[in-house]
């Protein structure tokens, strides 16, 4: 089940990657949501998916803050 809640999360951060207070916003979510284990999972996704997208990386005070 937990496998399945990350990829969730990551598809649906993809899907609204093209707004960055969007993206930001349910990347909150998702850290409130996601057990600790997730978290890092997530923000191994999260470098490797915002590199080359600076507009993105702006959330990552976020992910660091959790």
């Amino acid at each position: 089940m937990s496998k399945l809640m990350i990829t969730h999360t990551q598809v649906l951060l993809e899907k609204v990657s093209n707004d960055p207070n969007l993206f930001c916003k349910k990347l909150l979510k998702a850290i409130k949501n996601l057990l600790a284990s997730e978290l890092e999972e997530l923000a191994i996704w999260f470098v490797l998916f915002t590199k080359g997208r600076p507009e993105l990386q702006n959330c990552k005070m976020e992910l660091i803050e959790s």
